[in-house]
């Protein structure tokens, strides 16, 4: 019996299936958008099934469905729509523009704009994108994600990039003007914490800003929550570590070492002989590193005669110190974070926290993060909008913090002979003390445990409070006030390094506190009106105060009883008290206008203004007018492309626009004076037997000087083409005129700095290239989007002062000077004398120019330069260019079904790197290098076959010359680096939603997994060095001990609720 029922109900089911397939109907139609355009490639679904078609060319569809069944039309950027069919065999469908398409606003500055509307340069970074970002800094996360802005990573743990937009416009202050929910002069908040990036690029877009807008401006949007949503929690947390990315292969063989000093030896006609390696015809390494070395059993390395400071006692290494790999660790990353979002009908509110700890790659350096953030918005009636932003960040970095400077950790590392051990026989740290390695350096593992101690702690408030009034209809008023506080708190002990061969100091104390607050007070009326339904106006007026005061005090103590940090106070040191402080203020008030203006949604107008007073300028100067315009034109609009199949939207604008740069200094229209010790004791009567104490000129002041101005213009067009593909092209040129330049002052001026002038000026042209497209394939299951940035500039400095050869230098590095400047050039290049090879014969070299004393058979041929017959510095020329010929980024991501897959890449092209580092790698300047080439490929080498395959001259312990900067320290800087790669998988819903979870992601990201360069240094990327938190932009591209950016291997998952 039951057989006979299984057959009829298979035979039921099978006859209700061919019915079925019987009752099916051919539908055909149509998919256009509003102005009858047809439509390629949209997706056309039977819901609840599998069974779909896209749109062929012409937008038309067949497709075989039941006739009770719904179709579902989806296509990129537009709404999706769902029709019944319903016995119905053609359609003709309308797919309209999504809101997200047409209405995205963007925020510019003090409001926001319909991306469609803006005639200005406005790059924008989501949420989405930095989400993606393996770095917890933003401004790290910048890098590659927008045309027109070029970065420069930290390497410290941490560590803020550097930033600059469409290149340097000044030989001063280059950092761009950061506004965080209104409020000037705040740090960037947590990349969790942010809503939105708008990065503001030419003069129509930065004007409203003023004096401050020259360099660029960067609005950071935090997060808020979204009114009627119940609370929506969401965790995020994710682990990993740090590890070097990069590391020199140094010669760290003894024996091989050995080699190479007898090599030196030889070729300077020298006997061989050496304390650590004796005097035979072959170098053999003595067991012990001793004035004049000494084997075990030696009565002179008897252990009972230790004594750290006065008799120390040293094992040679006998198979080599990596001294790189002994300061190297991999760092613990933990990153925590937080947000509870929602909202009532009124109110709206947003609290996020975050909790970073991050190690870095050297050992005793790490930073940690604590950050909370409170947004609240209620609409409290139909008229009035009251809210507030505050937000709370403490952060502090520990242990040596590094920098790119001669000085530095890295730099004392390739001086190190590798014979030397870490440890000496009793424990304590080996160094130069021991005599005949020729290095004067503490030892760098014992540094770092030294240095752990150091604490750099900042405490960061940033609020706002904020109320909007409506008025009347368009019109609405708005008031906020804004204020920034930073506390910085540094404490830096120093311990005696006992290996040093200098001597040991005494531990001494310093610390330093500083506060920097600012406030700014902005008030604003906003009127926006459509008359007659084609002409929209939307009018800005406002009123801005701001003040900012900085003060800092700091003190020192030396010898210490104890060098346990627990006990190191500053009352507690015995000798040498020593205190400073000082303090500065400035202000700024300001009136600004803002219209904008489009005819049918087509031809559009935007015109700003803005009034700046400012304390930091004279009377006779202090106030400016900054004025900008802008026009846009929506060609696709036009009749004449309605019915275009692949130029989907073009917008064609261009703008005009002066903004400054007030970034001098609060004081320069004052000369200052000083009555520092030592400086400003005068012999009154002639005499230095009676010594009055006075006050003498520290700086000459300028009442006349005014803001640096930019003049920025911009040509570009932005354009949708085939249904995806996204484009915008800025051309755009910058010109700063009354750029502020020290001159010169006759001597008898003294000691004082000289006044800054209105006298320089400098160009910059561009080109800026924005490229998107995504689309999705098997009916929407695979997704997919590929987006790029290309960024292209020249720098030219084009007046410096009324002296036609003026020029500006780098500073000196080891009596070197690497960079410089004049007009004609841009700022800055690398400068020194040209190496047209290495003399190969005696005749070679007497028939050259020579200096009197250099040339000979393996020495640099050095090219004369003004063809005078003789070698001098007059022969030094511009060698290279630190600025890219262009800087790309790429971003690529897929999302099939529950998984997803994003890569970043970004790349520098055409800049070159001055790698000073290889004066003390390659040509062992105050020590004996350690670059393998030096014994491998150095002209005379024995392991050489032939000398003219020689790449490096005769190795010698004379190498004067060498140590000039020339095309041997230049290197080409081009790089590629895959930044962010990250795998990623939601958990299906079905199995969580029982747990009250509504998403759950699990990932694993590597950023930094390689790089492809021929820059022989430990990474391509380089800083300039920093001086009182400003770069110095003459040094740019000087590599004096940078150390590696880090790879990073993570996993995490968020979670909502």
């Amino acid at each position: 019996m039951k057989k006979v029922l299984l057959i009829i109900l298979s035979f039921s089911l099978f006859n209700s299936h061919l019915l079925a397939q019987e009752a099916r109907i051919e539908v055909d139609g149509v998919v256009t958008d509003p102005s009858g355009m047809p439509l390629p490639g949209v997706n056309v679904i039977e819901k609840g099934t599998s069974n779909g078609v896209v749109t062929d060319f012409d937008g038309e569809f067949s497709i075989d469905v039941l006739p009770g069944a719904v179709l579902i039309f989806s296509y990129l950027s537009y709404e999706t729509a769902e029709r019944e069919v319903d016995g119905q065999t053609q359609f003709n469908i309308t797919l309209e523009p999504s809101a997200s398409a047409l209405e995205e606003v963007v925020v510019v500055g003090y409001g926001t704009q319909k991306r469609t509307k803006i005639t200005s340069a406005v790059s924008s970074v989501d949420d989405d994108y930095l989400e993606q970002q393996p770095t917890a800094n933003v401004t790290q996360a910048l890098q590659g994600s927008a045309a027109g802005v070029t970065t420069v990573a930290s390497v410290t743990p941490g560590g803020d990039a550097e930033i600059r937009i469409r290149g340097m416009g000044t030989i001063n202050n280059n950092d761009p003007l950061w506004v965080i929910d209104g409020v000037f002069g705040a740090p960037p908040p947590p990349p969790n914490q942010i809503k939105s990036i708008e990065i503001l690029k030419d003069a129509a877009s930065t004007a409203i800003y003023g004096a401050r807008g020259a360099n660029g401006v960067i609005l950071v949007t935090t997060k808020t929550g979204k009114k009627n949503q119940p609370a929506q929690v969401e965790v995020s947390l994710r682990t990993g570590f740090n590890a070097p990315s990069a590391k020199y292969e140094f010669m760290t063989d003894p024996q091989l070492l050995g080699q190479m000093l007898w090599l030196e030896y030889t070729n300077d006609g020298l006997p061989t002989t050496n304390p650590h390696y004796g005097s035979g015809s072959e170098p053999i390494l003595s067991d012990y590193l001793f004035p004049n070395g000494a084997s075990i059993g030696d009565p002179n390395v008897d252990p009972s005669l230790y004594n750290q400071q006065t008799y120390p006692i040293t094992r040679s290494n006998s198979i080599g110190t990596d001294w790189l790999e002994e300061i190297y660790h991999n760092g613990i990353i933990q990153d925590y974070s937080f947000s509870v979002n929602g909202g009532s009908d009124q109110t709206t509110y947003s609290f996020q926290g975050s909790y970073l700890d991050e190690e870095g790659i050297l050992k005793n350096t790490s930073f940690q993060r604590a950050s909370l953030r409170a947004n609240i918005d209620s609409q409290l009636n139909n008229w009035l909008t009251i809210g507030e932003r505050l937000g709370v960040t403490v952060s502090q970095g520990n242990g040596w913090r590094g920098n790119n400077s001669h000085e530095n950790l890295f730099n004392q590392i390739y001086k190190l002979n590798p014979i030397l051990p870490v440890y000496d026989i009793a424990g304590n740290y080996a160094g130069g003390i021991v005599g005949g390695l020729g290095f004067d350096g503490p030892n760098p593992v014992g540094f770092l445990d030294r240095s752990s101690s150091n604490r750099n702690r900042t405490y960061d408030i940033t609020s706002n409070i904020y109320a909007q009034i409506s008025l009347i209809e368009g019109l609405s008023f708005k008031t906020l006030f804004g204020y920034n506080a930073r506390l910085h708190d540094s404490y830096n002990p120093s311990f005696p390094a006992w290996e040093n061969i200098n001597g040991a100091r005494g531990t001494t104390l310093g610390e330093r506190r500083s506060t920097n607050t600012t406030w700014n007070w902005t008030n604003t009326l906003n009127y926006q009106k459509t008359f007659a339904e084609d002409h929209d106006i939307d009018l800005l007026v406002g009123i801005e105060a701001i003040e900012s005061d900085f003060s800092f005090i700091s003190a020192s103590r030396q010898e210490y009883f104890s060098t346990d940090p627990d006990f190191l106070v500053l009352d507690a040191g015995a000798s040498n008290q020593l205190n400073n402080g000082n303090g500065s203020e400035w202000s700024l008030f300001s009136y600004f206008t803002r219209l904008q203006y489009s005819f049918i949604d087509r031809y559009l107008f935007n015109f700003t203004l803005r009034r700046d007073g400012s304390s930091r300028f004279g009377e006779n100067h202090r106030y400016g007018v900054f004025p900008a315009a802008s026009l846009g034109w929506i060609v696709s609009q036009e009749n004449f492309l309605t019915d275009s199949n692949w130029l989907n939207y073009l917008k064609i604008r261009g703008s005009w626009g002066e903004s400054g740069n007030d970034q001098i200094g609060n004081y320069n229209s004052f000369s200052t004076f000083t009555s520092s010790l030592g400086n400003s004791y005068y012999a009154i009567g002639g005499s230095d037997n009676s010594i009055t104490q006075g006050y003498q000129s520290a700086s000459i002041g300028n009442p006349n000087a005014k803001w640096e101005t930019t003049v920025s213009t911009n040509i570009a067009f932005d354009a949708t083409l085939f249904q995806g593909l996204d484009l915008s092209v800025d051309l755009w040129q910058k010109n700063t005129e009354d750029m502020l330049f020290p001159v010169a002052i006759p001597l008898v001026s003294g000691s004082a700095s000289p006044p800054s002038v209105n006298i320089g000026s400098m160009t910059n042209k561009g080109i800026d290239i924005s490229l998107g497209f995504k689309d999705n394939l098997f009916n929407g299951e695979l997704q997919y989007n590929l987006s790029g940035t290309f960024t292209a500039y020249k720098n030219e400095v084009t007046k410096l002062s009324n002296n036609e050869n003026e020029f500006i230098q780098g500073f000196p590095v080891r009596q070197q000077v690497y960079t410089r400047t004049e007009v004609g050039r841009a700022f800055p290049e690398y400068y020194g004398y040209i190496v047209d090879g290495i003399f190969q014969t005696q005749e070679e070299a007497e028939a050259h120019p020579t200096n009197g004393t250099y040339n000979e058979p393996g020495n640099l041929k050095i090219r004369d330069v003004n063809e005078d017959g003789v070698i001098s510095p007059e022969d030094r020329t511009y060698i290279g260019s630190p600025h890219p010929d262009f800087t790309t980024g790429l971003r690529m991501g897929l999302q099939f079904k529950n998984f997803d897959f994003a890569a970043t890449f970004y790349a520098s092209v055409g800049n070159d790197i001055a790698n000073y580092t290889n004066r003390f790698i390659r040509y062992g300047a105050f020590s004996g290098p350690n670059s393998p080439d030096r014994l491998f490929r150095s002209w005379g080498s024995p392991y050489l076959q032939n000398n003219n395959d020689a790449i490096f001259p005769k190795a010698s312990s004379s190498t004067s010359f060498e140590q000039n900067a020339s095309t041997e320290y230049i290197e080409d800087g081009s790089y590629l680096r895959l930044q962010n790669l990250q795998l990623g998988y939601n958990i299906p819903t079905n199995l969580i939603s029982s747990f009250n979870i509504n998403e759950l992601r699990i990932y694993a990201l590597a950023a930094n997994l390689f790089t492809i360069t021929n820059y022989s240094g430990l990474d391509p990327e380089i800083s300039a060095k920093r001086d009182g938190g400003v770069a110095q932009e003459i040094d740019r591209g000087v590599d004096v001990g940078t150390w590696p950016v880090s790879k990073q291997f993570m996993f995490g998952l968020n979670i909502s609720f």
